[in-house]
C-alpha cells in the first residue's frame, strides 16, 4: 500500500516537471517542416512526388508527438495552464500538419502535376505563417517573462496573413471559372485551393486560442 502511494506521488512529481510548452514548440516545428516540404514539392515546374511522400512521414511524426503528449497531459496532476487550453493548442497545431498532409495527398490522388500562381502564393503565405506560429510558441514557452507585446504582434500578423490567404483564395477560385479551363482541371484546382485555405484557417485558430489564453492571464 505504502509503495503504491509512493509511486503515485513520484509520478505526480515527475509529471509536474514536464515542460508542457516545449510540446507546443515541437509540434509547431513539425508543422513548419511539413510546410517547407510542400513548398519544395512545388518549387519546380513539375511537382516533386518524393517531397509529397516526405510530408506523410512528417505527419506521422506529428501524430506520434501528439499521442505521447496527450498521454502525459491526461496523466498530469497539475498543468501550467488550463488543461483544456493546453489540449486545444496541441490538437490545433496537429490539425495544421494534418491539413498540409491533406494538400499533399490530394495532389497525388487528383494527379496534379504542376503548380499555378495561386497555389504558389498560398504556399508562400503558409510557410511564413507556420514560422510565425513557431515564434509564437517560443514566446509562449517563456510566458513567465511576460512577452505579451511580442505575442500580440505575432497573433496580429498571423491574422493578417490569413486575410491575405482569403484574398488569394477568392482570386484563385474566380480564375477557375473565368479562364475557360477544362471542367476536370477546375475540380482539381478547386480541391487544392480549399485545402490550402484550411491550413491557414487552422493556423489562425491556434493563434486565437493563444490570444484567449493571454486575455485570461491579464
Amino acid at each position: 500500500m505504502a509503495n503504491s502511494l509512493l509511486k503515485k506521488i513520484k509520478g505526480i512529481i515527475v509529471k509536474s516537471d514536464v515542460d508542457y510548452f516545449e510540446m507546443f514548440v515541437k509540434g509547431a516545428e513539425i508543422s513548419l517542416r511539413a510546410a517547407v516540404a510542400l513548398k519544395h514539392a512545388f518549387e519546380d515546374e513539375l511537382i516533386n512526388e518524393h517531397e509529397l511522400i516526405k510530408i506523410r512521414e512528417i505527419e506521422h511524426e506529428g501524430d506520434r508527438h501528439v499521442h505521447d503528449s496527450l498521454q502525459i497531459v491526461n496523466d498530469a496532476f497539475i498543468t501550467p495552464i488550463d488543461q483544456s487550453d493546453l489540449l486545444d493548442i496541441l490538437k490545433g497545431i496537429e490539425d495544421v500538419t494534418d491539413y498540409i498532409d491533406d494538400v499533399a495527398a490530394h495532389c497525388y490522388m487528383l494527379d496534379i502535376r504542376s503548380t499555378d500562381m495561386y497555389i504558389d502564393k498560398f504556399i508562400d503565405i503558409m510557410v511564413v505563417t507556420c514560422q510565425k506560429q513557431l515564434d509564437l510558441m517560443y514566446h509562449l514557452k517563456n510566458i513567465k517573462k511576460l512577452p505579451y507585446e511580442q505575442m500580440k504582434t505575432l497573433i496580429g500578423e498571423i491574422n493578417s496573413l490569413e486575410e491575405d490567404a482569403d484574398r488569394v483564395y477568392q482570386m484563385g477560385m474566380r480564375s477557375l471559372f473565368t479562364n475557360g479551363l477544362d471542367p476536370i482541371e477546375i475540380v482539381r484546382r478547386k480541391e487544392i485551393y480549399i485545402r490550402l485555405e484550411d491550413v491557414l484557417d487552422g493556423l489562425e485558430r491556434v493563434a486565437n486560442v493563444v490570444h484567449s489564453l493571454m486575455v485570461a492571464k491579464l
